[in-house]
């Protein structure tokens, strides 16, 4: 790669080594568990129409995880430094897949994200609170004034953020944890049938391993909404050059942080397909909910909706957190304004990358939730991009540099990269072939950030000769 970027000389501090291996692996879990697994199980059962499948096809992410996450913890201990896959990208390929991949985490990955989770939080408290108010701008305010707290907080430093960030993680796994055990304690266990049936397409309960002529397409599109709940297995690498002794808890943090999502995944969809009539969990989004009421009765289920909530603080910190890490090292490179690698002399984070990604995700919140879910619809095809590319260039490097130092290798080479591969490559054909328009409108993003790539340069280089 011949490409040039001009990075700032002003750079005086660094980020430091501060966290460890346990709070990297609540990072991780902190960034998975969100919203994602208490929806979407009853929107896959009506897709598979087999509570059987539902249950390989969350085992089959589960794997999926694992297999990127020891791809990943490669590439993380060959380059130990935070940005995540805009780092590896950068090392592997140039600085343009680099850019685009900062460009999808800034225009939705990260900012949306946030936005989306702080008004659900928001939902879902109004749902617990029955003084909550009511107006639409003053729940957007209050969903707002979390973001500003939890990026405040951030930018007082790792420490007092990591802290922050572990006790609602904790708080997170409680609620989790009571849901799987109280869960299998009042299980009706006369009703094995109903992880071992399949539907009909009208919704009654059929022969097993009947699926009603569904195609592999829609299993593929399944696995990827199921993937949206698993998003963030890779946390842990936008921060790993604050993570101490990267050589050693970088590869434990992805492995055991995978590891511990997947079964906690699985035990979960236990619960919800056993809790309810297949009926029940196919007419409502809100599968956690129905559980918790057939399980508990309908003030336990109400009390979820806290859980919820807490669950939803959880995931706006550990995003406030990992998301301007990768602004940062991008603003290091030159491909956004110097200002944005500026590390707080008395902090030590990067207060301006926190200080923009709160703005944008405020702004996010008051174009009002319907627009962020229409965001949502393409972000997943655009994220799966990047990862996928950053294992192919795994194996590229394998075979390219193999002299690079490589304190960690991936395990069972490269079976275990080809798995994430041809899983992932799979889903993004299935998302390309059904849900063909709203894959080309992502498609169409990522072109936009290559435009603004090449701007960005020639503003660049056009600064640098005026100044010479």
């Amino acid at each position: 790669m011949n490409e040039k970027i001009t990075v700032s000389a002003e750079e005086t501090v660094e980020l430091k080594r501060q966290l460890g291996l346990t709070s990297a692996i609540l990072i991780i879990i902190a960034d998975v568990i969100g919203t994602g697994i208490f929806v979407t199980t009853g929107s896959v059962l009506g897709m598979t129409q087999s509570a059987p499948i539902v249950l390989v096809l969350w085992t089959l992410g589960g794997i999926i995880a694992i297999t990127g996450s020891l791809c990943y913890a490669e590439l993380a201990t060959m380059w130990p430094d935070d940005g995540g896959e805009y780092l590896y990208l950068k090392k592997i390929y140039g600085f343009l897949p680099a850019f685009l991949t900062g460009w999808i985490s800034i225009a939705v990955g990260f900012t949306a994200s946030i936005a989306a989770a702080s008004l659900t939080l928001v939902w879902y408290l109004k749902e617990f609170f029955t003084a909550f108010p009511q107006t639409e701008l003053t729940q957007k305010l209050i969903a707002s004034s979390f973001i500003l707290f939890f990026g405040f907080i951030h930018i007082l430093g790792v420490k007092k953020g990591s802290f922050v960030q572990n006790f609602f993680t904790v708080l997170k796994l409680l609620i989790v944890f009571s849901l799987i055990v109280f869960g299998f304690i009042y299980i009706d266990w006369s009703m094995t049938s109903r992880i071992t049936s399949s539907l009909s397409v009208s919704g009654s309960i059929g022969s097993a391993g009947n699926a009603g002529g569904i195609g592999i397409g829609t299993y593929g599109i399944a696995l990827l909404i199921i993937m949206f709940a698993y998003s963030g297995w890779n946390g842990t690498a936008y921060i790993a050059g604050e993570i101490k002794n990267p050589q050693k808890n970088l590869p434990r943090a992805m492995f055991f942080g995978s590891l511990s999502i997947a079964v906690i995944y699985v035990l979960l969809n236990v619960v919800f397909l056993m809790s309810s009539p297949a009926e029940q969990l196919t007419a409502s989004r809100a599968t956690a909910a129905i559980a918790a009421s057939n399980l508990f009765g309908a003030q336990v289920g109400s009390f979820l909706a806290l859980g919820v909530a807490i669950i939803l603080i959880s995931a706006v910190s550990v995003q406030m957190m990992i998301g301007p890490r990768v602004y940062y090292a991008m603003a290091k490179d030159g491909l956004l304004f110097s200002k944005l690698s500026r590390i707080n002399p008395r902090f030590g984070t990067p207060d301006l990358a926190i200080a923009l990604q709160i703005l944008i995700a405020i702004v996010y919140v008051f174009i009002g939730k319907n627009n962020i879910e229409s965001l949502f619809a393409y972000v997943g095809f655009s994220l799966g991009i990047f990862p996928l590319m950053a294992v192919i260039g795994m194996m590229v490097m394998r075979f390219k540099n193999p002299d690079i130092p490589r304190p960690f290798k991936s395990p069972l080479f490269p079976l275990v990269p080809i798995i994430y591969i041809v899983f992932t490559t799979g889903m993004m054909a299935a998302s390309l072939i059904l849900w063909t328009e709203t894959s080309l409108y992502a498609i169409g993003v990522l072109c936009l950030g290559i435009v603004i790539y090449f701007v960005w340069r020639a503003a660049g280089n056009r600064k640098n000769n005026e100044s010479q």
